[in-house]
Order: structure tokens, then C-alpha cells, then sequence
């Protein structure tokens, strides 16, 4: 059995970018604490390219896809009478974001030698149908039946899937978001009875929605219509319906909850966290080492740099069309977009044909993924422009390097860049804060900082005492150290507990809130 079991949705190690790098570190640095690693994909055919090592200390590591479930026959118990009525009842509650009946959805599908409806049921027998119709005709609403069916399927097989998985066994089990990572860690709760830690950078119910409201993979009525509605349409909503859910029962499972900065904690608690669970602990960067990096001597020309992926949620695009107007103010500039191009395929195309319709193929260049310490020595300015950031790690990097930076206003950048508590801000802005999908005040941010070097000198020592006195990686590896040891202690003198007889199961929650 390991100490911890970590399960990573998406991130770590195959995509490249801030939380997989938190997770690395993680386990990096706490080398004395055994890891197992879940990591949950879409399937099996998407890229699975290791961008980041694996340490030693990380003794198992398992893959499980959505969307390779099996619907083969299979042997299930015999059923109790109303176990697909209380499904029912169920697949009710999670439009309503109830999660009561979730031990009752665990026990009629999950474990191999307990469960009385398999997937193929679901799928292929005539009660999976009659559930499926009587879940839409309890909907009222007027839409394809068709649709309905298949949406549901696309739905809820996945993660009616993820309720059959076998777990690695765990001293602590820390979901690193909500999800499906958060049905995992929820699972996990239920069935052993451990611990379940849950750290969320970026609100994954506040992502998702942003992630839907674009996509074009989910049907809409209403797209085919070319009329304005005054609501989402119903199966958007059913999606965000099902994800807000997933975060609520991850909430719920949850023994302690950790974000990064106070607004987050807002946010977890209006989408149903309890504040007593909730902690406060920032990412934290390497300062010595970024502090060193000197800047390439002798260069006459500007050097600006967007770090991130190229994805929608980055809005690569409002930062391309700020070039635009950059260009059209400073002749002597070379613009990176440094990141990952192969997420998206498709909005990468975009981004490049956009490139080239504002005449910038010759100014802009997309790296890739590259060495970032390679690549910061170039930079004059670093910017983001994305719809939702939670506490990015490039922007503590690139203060750290003193660089300048402009973001837009979302997740805690306003507060790397002007401050957070009365001494914090007493150190100056780092930067400037725009608002979301705007080029023009990007432009004006970028050309402001390029055209003064005596502001740049002035943010860029503002942003590295900010670093150095409240962003440093050792305080954060200290605080998680703090919390795995707790947690570890917990179930260890419990299970002796239970070996002397001196008390029947489970270990005690612990406080939250060590730092903010």
C-alpha cells in the first residue's frame, strides 16, 4: 500500500503545462512519501506523449479512459426489487445536483462481485430503455428523443463506467480536481474509508462551462434555428448539470479541501464546498533558480512572449490581434507564442490562419513546448490573455525572472500583479490587468511597458520581491508535507487502533486552512 494515490484528470504526465508541472514537483520534492498514480484520459487513441519523468517514488501508475468502457454480457447479481427504479431516482437527483443516492448508484453498478446492472444492460436490455424513456418523459422538455438517447449515452456510460474501477489501495487518496478525477477520489472515500484530499487550481465547473458554451461537438437545436434564446440550450445545460454535480459530490467526499488564493475559495463555496473544509495553500516556484536567469545581452529588439497552451480556454487569438496593433505602434519586436500547438489541432490552424490574415507570419513564431528557462532571457514582457487562469505558474516564473507581465483579469493575476494583502501591494504593480477578450487594452498594456524603461525596471523589481517573500516552492512542498504526514498518521494510528480492538473503523478529519 502506498501513502498516496493521486488522480490526475487530463494532466500529468502526458499534457504539458501548470498543474502537470505541480504535480511533478510534488512528487518530486517529497521524495520520502510513495506515490500511486490513476491517470484518467478520453481514450486510448489520444496522444500519449510523456512530457514530464516519472520519479521513483511513484511505485504504480494506471491508465483509465472514458470513453473505452465495455459493454460486453457479463454476470451480475440478482437484482433487489427497485434497484432500477432508485437508478432512476438517481440519474433525477444528478440534474438537481443531489448526491445522496450516489452509495446506491455505486452498489447497483460498481464492484464486479456486487453489482446487479451492467453497462450492457444499460445499453442494450429493455430496462436500460424504459429508464432512458422515463427519464425523458419526466424531462417535459421538446426536444429529439433521438438526441436525448444518445446524449445520454455520450453521458452517463463514461461515468457509470468509472464506478466499476478497482483503485489502487492508499493511506490518502487526493483528487487534483473535481470531475471525473473527483468521482475517482469520491469512489475511493466511500469504499475504503481513507482520506480523500482534494486541491483544485483552476474551478473545474466554472471551466467546463466555458469549455461547452464554445463547443460544436454537442447538439443544439438552436444553432440549426439562427434565432436568440434566452437560456442555454437543454443539452449544454445537461452537461454543465452533470459536471456541477461531479464537483458538488466531490465537495461532499471531500475530508479537506485546497485551493490557491481567497477567490477560488469564494467561488468552491457558492458551488456547494463547506467553507470549514476549505485551505488556502499558493503555488510556489523555484526563486533562486529563476532568479538568476540574466537577460540576453545586447539585444535591440523587444522581445514578447505568450506562455500557455494553444487552446481556446488561452485565447491565443485576442493576443494574436493585439500583435496587430503592437506592430503597427514598435517596428523592433519578436513575438513567441510558447506552448504546446497539438491539444487542439483544430484552433491551432485558426490561430495560424489568423496569423496570417493580420500579415504577422514573419513577426510571430510558435515555438512549442520549449525549456521556459531558455526562452525567459529573450522576454521583455510575458502575457496571458486567457478566459480562466487559476494561480499560473508562468506568471510566478516570469516576476521572479523580472519580467513584466500582462494578463488578463481572471483567477488570482490581479493579485500576483498588484498585490494581495496592505504589505503585498505596498511592493507595486509587476504589471498591468486587462480585461478579457480585449486587444486593444492588451495592445496599450504591452506598448506601455515596451515604450518606458524606467516603469519596466519598476515591475520587474516589484515582481521579484513578490515571489521572493510569498511564492517560494519550498513553503508550498512544506505545507503538503505537513498534510500528507497528518493524514498518514491518522489512518496508521487508526488501523493500530482497530489491530488492539480499541475502536471499530474510520480515522478523523483534520483542520484546513494552514495558510491565507
Amino acid at each position: 500500500m502506498n501513502d498516496v494515490c493521486l488522480l490526475l484528470e487530463g494532466t500529468y504526465p502526458y499534457v504539458a503545462g501548470g498543474v502537470s508541472t505541480w504535480v511533478y514537483e510534488l512528487i518530486r520534492r517529497l521524495d520520502d512519501i510513495t506515490f500511486s498514480i490513476v491517470y484518467l484520459g478520453p481514450h486510448r487513441l489520444a496522444t500519449r506523449k510523456l512530457h514530464y519523468e516519472i520519479p521513483d517514488n511513484v511505485l504504480d501508475f494506471r491508465e483509465l479512459y472514458l470513453f473505452d468502457y465495455q459493454l460486453a454480457r457479463e454476470k451480475t447479481r440478482r437484482k433487489k426489487p427497485g434497484d432500477v427504479d432508485r437508478l432512476l431516482e438517481f440519474l433525477m437527483q444528478v440534474k438537481r445536483g443531489r448526491t445522496e443516492l450516489f452509495g446506491e448508484a455505486v452498489r447497483i453498478l460498481g464492484g464486479k462481485d456486487e453489482r446487479t446492472i451492467s453497462l450492457h444492460d444499460l445499453a442494450y436490455s429493455r430496462e436500460g430503455w424504459e429508464l432512458v424513456r422515463k427519464l425523458y418523459e419526466s424531462e417535459n422538455e421538446q426536444v429529439s428523443f433521438v438526441d436525448y438517447f444518445w446524449t445520454w449515452r455520450f453521458l452517463f456510460l463514461p461515468f457509470f463506467s468509472l464506478l466499476r474501477v478497482e483503485l489502487p489501495p492508499a493511506r490518502i487518496y487526493h483528487s487534483i480536481s473535481t470531475g471525473y478525477a473527483g468521482a475517482l477520489g469520491s469512489l475511493a472515500k466511500l469504499k475504503t474509508g481513507r482520506p480523500l484530499l482534494l486541491t483544485e487550481h483552476g474551478i473545474y465547473t466554472r471551466e467546463r462551462k466555458i469549455e461547452i458554451s464554445k463547443a460544436d461537438w454537442i447538439y443544439s437545436k438552436t444553432a440549426y434555428e439562427m434565432k436568440v434564446t434566452e437560456r442555454a440550450d437543454f443539452f449544454r445545460e445537461w452537461w454543465i448539470a452533470l459536471f456541477s454535480f461531479l464537483s458538488r459530490l466531490t465537495y461532499e467526499s471531500a475530508d479537506e479541501i485546497i485551493t490557491l488564493y481567497e477567490g477560488n475559495r469564494r467561488v468552491q463555496i457558492e458551488e456547494g464546498a463547506d467553507p470549514r473544509k476549505i485551505g488556502i495553500i499558493p503555488n510556489g516556484i523555484d526563486f533562486s533558480f529563476m532568479s538568476r536567469l540574466k537577460k540576453d545581452s545586447g539585444r535591440s529588439r523587444f522581445g514578447i512572449g505568450f506562455v500557455g497552451r494553444v487552446v481556446p480556454i488561452k485565447d491565443v487569438k485576442t493576443f494574436i490581434k493585439a500583435c496587430r496593433k503592437i506592430c503597427d505602434e514598435l517596428e523592433n519586436v519578436d513575438i513567441y507564442i510558447i506552448g504546446p500547438t497539438d491539444e487542439d489541432e483544430t484552433y491551432y490552424r485558426d490561430c495560424l490562419f489568423l496569423v496570417e490574415m493580420e500579415g504577422l507570419r514573419d513577426v510571430i513564431r510558435f515555438t512549442g513546448k520549449v525549456k521556459m528557462a531558455d526562452f525567459y532571457p529573450k522576454l521583455d514582457v510575458v502575457v496571458l490573455t486567457s478566459v480562466s487562469e487559476a494561480q499560473p505558474i508562468v506568471i510566478l516564473e516570469a516576476l521572479a525572472c523580472g519580467i513584466p507581465c500582462v494578463t488578463t483579469d481572471v483567477g488570482a493575476c490581479p493579485e500576483l500583479l498588484r498585490g494581495r494583502t496592505s504589505e503585498d501591494c505596498e511592493l507595486g504593480a509587476a504589471g498591468y490587468v486587462t480585461p478579457i477578450c480585449d486587444p486593444d487594452a492588451t495592445a496599450k498594456a504591452i506598448i506601455e511597458i515596451l515604450k518606458n524603461p524606467g516603469l519596466r525596471r519598476k515591475m520587474a523589481e516589484a515582481g521579484r520581491k513578490r515571489i521572493e517573500k510569498f511564492y517560494q516552492i519550498d513553503d508550498m512542498i512544506a505545507d503538503y508535507q505537513m498534510l500528507y504526514n497528518r493524514h498518514i498518521e491518522e489512518v496508521s494510528a487508526g488501523a493500530k487502533a482497530r489491530e488492539d480492538g480499541t475502536v471499530s473503523a474510520g480515522s478523523g478529519e483534520g483542520d484546513a486552512g494552514w495558510r491565507g
